[in-house]
């Protein structure tokens, strides 16, 4: 009797198992049925987010540069709010430690131009668009905006990226990188004016 008892309960115990996840209905003919239930979304319909994140700007040449001379190391913060599934808001800030572009001053003696080293703010907007893909918790993202980098001389700059999002516990953490093209138009008879910012971080959200 106990070894009975002991395999009907091991029995209900596996059953359990293999149908976590699934409800039930009675079918007017069939008798139980069993119908599984959806996966749950990672991405919320409406959902406030903060990204931190590091960043990487490059704007190596005479014209794919903007305001830093050649390249810069720094951070990002981001606000985000998703007004329905696919589409949402960004308010951004941007800290890129590099060297000016425009040559300030002529460098004593020995020829040269002075690039100064310098801190970089930049505030921008953005609009997002994005695609969830709930069965591998990921979501590519496009967006576009602009905005200013403030260091001395404002420069007006507009964007346009793409990126990818990871969600590591759903509707609550996620990973995220993505990078932008940067245009700042005619800056000091040194033509276009534009470079490439890349972004890698953390997203927390509510």
């Amino acid at each position: 009797m106990k070894k009975l008892v002991f395999g009907f309960a091991t029995l209900v115990a596996v059953s359990a198992v293999s149908f976590a996840g699934t409800e039930t209905y009675s079918g007017p003919a069939a008798g139980t049925e069993y119908k599984q239930v959806e996966q749950p979304s990672a991405f919320s319909d409406k959902e406030w987010q903060v990204d931190l994140s590091g960043a990487y700007e490059v704007g190596h040449g005479p014209n794919h540069a903007g305001p830093i001379h050649d390249h810069g190391w720094g951070g990002d913060a981001a606000v985000n709010y998703f007004f329905n599934r696919y589409f949402g808001l960004s308010a951004e800030g941007t800290w890129i430690e590099g060297r000016k572009n425009i040559d300030d001053r002529f460098h004593g003696a020995g020829g040269g131009f002075n690039h100064d080293k310098t801190t970089f703010q930049t505030a921008t907007g953005s609009l997002v668009f994005r695609y969830p893909i709930d069965k591998y918790a990921i979501a590519p993202y496009v967006f576009t905006g602009g905005g200013a980098t403030l260091e001395g001389s404002d420069w007006a700059v507009f964007h346009v990226g793409l990126g990818l999002e990871y969600r590591v516990v759903p509707n609550k953490f996620g990973l995220f990188t993505d990078g932008r093209w940067n245009y700042y138009g005619d800056r000091s008879h040194h033509d276009t004016q534009n470079n490439f910012l890349v972004r890698v971080g953390t997203r927390l959200v509510f």
